[in-house]
């Protein structure tokens, strides 16, 4: 049987993804809830749960603090980290207090789907069970990531109007288009910056950023440093 804590101080916010959790994993998982840190850990020890998702930003502890105090005392435990910040020094801080992901907030469907498929027995390919829109956005996201396009050329290529195109994508990832096109960006930077030896001014043509010091702007303000130093800290 799954059990899995969740450790969010926002009230709807935890029992929405509560609710999104049972839908995906089925009404026979245990799922707890906990609103701050002391509560997580003692939910925790109690409970023994399989995945915990941990808030950064918690009252009383936070959410490294609380997750290195539960990692001691239950070392086989997956902690799955939450936060609003996509910024490198925080992956850093998750992975340290023994996090082995972290999504941001709000979750997108998508992206908690994959996640529970990797610790429990889901569906084999979770794309099925993705929206019509989802796979459609998804599948044009890795056609024209590189190109420059406008939410109103996008829509259109979808067959949608700017309107019902923005609404779509803002129910499906959490994020307006330009936010999630962004992201989506600069996970591809991150890849690349990571796996090959590509030069910085290389990894932002190839994903359609041909200025490269705009690429290291946006890069900054997505992941909190710039592309040389996120290299230099994987040890490239």
């Amino acid at each position: 049987m799954n059990k899995i804590l969740i450790a969010e101080d926002e009230t709807k916010s935890r029992e929405a993804l509560i609710s999104r959790i049972r839908i995906i994993l089925g009404e026979d998982s245990l799922i707890e809830g906990a609103s701050d840190g002391n509560e997580a850990v003692t939910k925790s020890v109690k409970f023994k749960p399989d995945l915990i998702f941990m808030d950064v930003e918690m009252p009383n502890k936070n959410g490294m603090e609380a997750a290195a105090i539960i990692k001691k005392q239950l070392p086989e435990v997956h902690i799955v980290f939450l936060t609003a910040y996509d910024r490198f020094e925080y992956a850093v801080g998750a992975m340290r207090s023994g996090g082995e992901d972290y999504l941001l907030k709000p979750v997108a469907e998508a992206e908690l789907r994959n996640l529970l498929h990797k610790y429990f027995l889901i569906s084999e390919d979770p794309e099925m069970e993705m929206s019509p829109f989802e796979i459609a956005l998804n599948v044009w996201m890795r056609q024209h990531y590189a190109e420059e396009v406008s939410l109103e050329e996008a829509a259109e290529n979808m067959n949608m109007s700017s309107f019902y195109f923005s609404r779509q994508v803002k129910v499906a990832t959490g994020m307006t288009f330009l936010t999630y096109f962004t992201k989506y960006r600069i996970e591809r930077a991150k890849r690349r910056l990571e796996k090959t030896e590509l030069t910085v001014s290389e990894v932002g043509k190839s994903v359609g950023y041909p200025d490269s010091n705009y690429f290291t702007k946006v890069f900054k303000r997505v992941v909190g440093c710039t592309p040389s130093m996120y290299r230099e800290q994987l040890g490239k």
